[in-house]
């Protein structure tokens, strides 16, 4: 299916969001920190990037500017699971071109896995 990056520094929710990419058949890869996120995108080039906001040496909406203003990964949906539902954060992570977000508080991992298949079925890479 989908070959998916989780970018969460919570190695717990990252192991979670992983086991649960997996088994509805995705090939679904870790990144702990800003940095080894973008690092992984460039190197694997998901379908899909599941992004935190809040991670260590580089902040999700840094790592959404930086993989969309490189050729080779600005067509990579991006959905971002964050805590932080002020207006100025969903407009900044929007702005910064995010496919769409959710509150990470207010989601189980089976409405997440709902989001990765609507945004999958939506957001055909255009190679």
């Amino acid at each position: 299916m989908a070959k998916i990056l989780v970018a969460e520094d919570d190695k717990l929710i990252s192991a979670s969001l992983c086991d649960a990419l997996k088994s509805q058949g995705h090939e679904a890869t870790p990144a702990y920190d800003g940095e080894d996120a973008v690092a992984k995108a460039k190197e694997i080039k998901p379908d899909l990037l599941l992004l935190d906001i809040m991670m260590p040496k580089l902040d999700g909406i840094s790592v959404l500017w930086e993989l969309k203003s490189n050729p080779e990964t600005k067509g990579v949906a991006v959905i971002v699971l964050t805590n932080m539902g002020d207006m100025e954060t969903i407009s900044k992570i929007l702005e910064a071109g995010a496919t769409d977000y959710l509150l990470k508080s207010d989601q189980s991992i089976d409405e997440v896995m709902k989001k990765v298949r609507d945004v999958l079925s939506r957001d055909i890479k255009l190679s």
